[in-house]
């Protein structure tokens, strides 16, 4: 063999050899244990010395989900609320996802998926689709807004 043969035979063994050590790439499956990035990081402001008084009222709000939005996309609430999100899916399987609350359902069509927290943290906070859903996932996405 000539020194070019013997080379390529090298450079070969040694990306076969690479290309089979990989980790296996974690699949894109909801609670796989991976996080999904949402894009940005949440706006959190705090002014406040002092803890938030919690309310004992809850704040319930319907979110309808279907391709490739969130209806309403902006909620507000106030430090301390008790928020109770009730998040439907009227076209195709899509997600949930509001990590600074330890929120990240699945919403399969016509179930209604009760979400609970307490607001205590303030700052806006961006909730989107964990499912991807076709070509406008990137854009499923809304805000929750703590004051």
């Amino acid at each position: 063999m000539n020194n070019k043969t013997t080379l390529l035979i090298l450079v070969l063994g040694l990306f076969l050899v690479a290309a089979c050590s990989q980790q296996p790439i974690a699949d894109d499956i909801v609670g796989g244990g991976s996080p999904v990035d949402v894009g940005g990081e949440a706006n959190v402001t705090d002014t406040s010395d002092k803890e938030p008084e919690f309310s004992d009222e809850v704040k319930e709000f319907e979110i309808i989900a279907r391709n490739w939005e969130f209806a309403p996309n902006t909620i507000r609430v106030n430090l301390g609320d008790r928020v109770e999100l009730h998040v439907e899916s009227v076209e195709g399987t899509h997600g949930f996802l509001l990590p600074e609350f330890g929120v990240n359902e699945i919403l399969e069509p016509g179930n209604d998926v009760h979400v609970n927290f307490v607001a205590d943290k303030k700052g806006t906070f961006t909730f989107a689709c964990s499912v991807p859903c076709g070509r406008g996932h990137g854009d499923m996405r809304g805000q929750l807004i703590v004051e």
